[in-house]
């Protein structure tokens, strides 16, 4: 064998291992962007537990606590004035549930979720009733754009309805 015959083998033999290495890392790194993506939805998934957890919280303090319990009675059901007092907590009670509406649209803008998922997350805001209007106007400066345009959009097709 010649000594060009031998350097053509050896560079053919070079060449067909870069191509080996190129389709190992290619592999590799569809692999690790694989599992970054299902970390990633991990995290969303646990998250939105979190939440549904503390949206639980919240309604058994709601049902356990006679006192919050009679005041939001009060507020949706009730003709009757709220004082300044519990207007406050009627509101932070309301704050606390757009708050977990927004966690729920965090969760929905990352894929976590469905939109019939977001939703029935803020079913329990009731957007239609007038003072949760209020509160809304009132709070709503303290949360982020697309979350906001997003209730200001249900309200309306509440209006609308």
């Amino acid at each position: 064998m010649t000594r060009a015959e031998l350097k053509d083998i050896l560079d053919g033999a070079s060449f067909v291992a870069i191509i080996a290495s190129l389709v190992f890392v290619g592999i590799e790194t569809r692999n690790s962007a694989e599992q970054a993506k299902l970390n990633t939805q991990a995290v969303q998934i646990s998250a939105y537990q979190d939440l549904m957890d503390n949206i639980a919280q919240l309604n058994a303090l709601a049902v356990e606590d006679v006192e919050v319990g009679s005041l939001l009675y009060k507020g949706f059901r009730s003709s009757e004035a709220l004082t300044d007092f519990e207007q406050f907590r009627f509101d932070r009670s309301l704050y606390l549930r757009f708050r977990h509406g927004d966690m729920a649209s965090f969760q929905f803008e990352r894929g976590a979720i469905d939109e019939s998922r977001l939703r029935s997350a803020l079913q329990i805001l009731n957007l239609s009733h007038p003072m949760v209007k209020e509160s809304w106007l009132r709070s709503k400066d303290n949360f982020v754009k697309p979350y906001r345009d997003y209730i200001d959009r249900l309200i309306a097709e509440e209006t609308d309805v």
